[in-house]
């Protein structure tokens, strides 16, 4: 573009005699700085987006996303804000620890976090541990892909929740519409590009600076002192576990999967519209988040757990 505009000039310069040389020069040399200086101006604005998009990028965003399979079996994250469930709970320690989340967060062990497979990101939860009644509230961040358990905490919320040691528990999650709504709002603002913009402040005549305590000068004194934890304690009942295999041919097909696992618990089957149903339990914890994975790899997708 430069070398175009220079060459038109020159053509001036030699068919307009009338024209003086250093007349022409000089406006060459004026037409350079001026297109010099937007091409800079526009390299500066370039830049600067540029950053402003990096920023949003390193920035905690709100997500659902998009339906998604976790073995063969889907599931619909959706803002669902009467959510309340009862399954089985784990925890996710170390292996996890600053790892980044699906939504820009950041897992942390040591706080009150948690993961699961539909709820928004972030979303307020409470889960209480239905094996000892005790309760938190916890910050949702993240996707995890265990189709046996309902909600996946961190190694701090399994500790407070004392299921730490069993490494799980059953549990009853419910969301907390009010707080989840709050951080959906924080979380779509911190992205808004005028963000971080302030507003100057009003023009005084006078700035006056009031009587301070000699001794708030002192900050290393300063103490920060941590909210505490709110460990609720709830009623609850006495539930087992029971796994519920849908979608059988027949009753002899039930037959041959109880045998091939070699399953030596209760179980019964139920027929509606020759569509069997086989129902296992009540089983321990451990055992029944192995058999959901069991069934699943053997095709049956349609398996889940349930408390009675």
């Amino acid at each position: 573009m430069i070398k175009l505009i220079i060459s038109l000039l020159f053509f001036i310069l030699l068919s307009c005699e009338q024209i003086s040389k250093d007349k022409v020069l000089n406006q060459i040399e004026n037409t350079k700085d001026i297109i010099e200086e937007k091409t800079n101006k526009n390299i500066t604005k370039i830049k600067e987006s540029n950053n402003k998009n990096e920023q949003i990028d390193n920035k905690i965003f709100y997500f659902i996303g998009d339906p998604y399979y976790i073995e063969g079996v889907k599931y619909i994250p959706e803002e669902n804000y009467t959510y309340e469930e009862v399954g089985l709970a784990t925890y996710y320690d170390k292996e996890l620890h600053n790892k980044k989340t699906s939504n820009n967060d950041v897992n942390k062990v040591t706080e009150l976090l948690g993961r699961h497979k539909t709820l928004p990101l972030p979303s307020i939860v409470k889960i209480t541990n239905l094996e000892n009644g005790l309760s938190l509230t916890i910050k949702i961040i993240d996707r995890h892909d265990d189709n046996a358990s309902i909600i996946q905490v961190s190694r701090k919320v399994a500790q407070l929740l004392r299921f730490y040691k069993n490494k799980i528990t059953k549990a009853k999650v419910e969301i907390l519409s009010d707080p989840s709504k709050q951080w959906k709002n924080v979380s779509m603002s911190i992205n808004d590009i005028n963000f971080n913009n302030t507003v100057e402040s009003a023009p005084t005549e006078e700035v006056s600076i009031s009587n301070i305590d000699n001794n708030s000068d002192d900050l290393s004194e300063i103490e920060v002192f941590e909210p505490p934890i709110e460990l609720g304690l709830e009623e609850i009942k006495n539930l087992n576990v029971y796994l519920h295999v849908n979608n059988f041919k027949n009753y002899q097909e039930i037959q041959n999967i109880i045998k091939e696992l070699e399953i030596n618990e209760k179980y019964t089957s139920e027929n509606i519209d020759n569509i069997y149903k086989l129902i296992i339990g009540p089983l321990d914890n451990h055992f029944a988040n192995k058999l959901v994975s069991t069934f699943i790899s053997k095709g049956y997708k349609d398996t889940e757990l349930i408390l009675e």
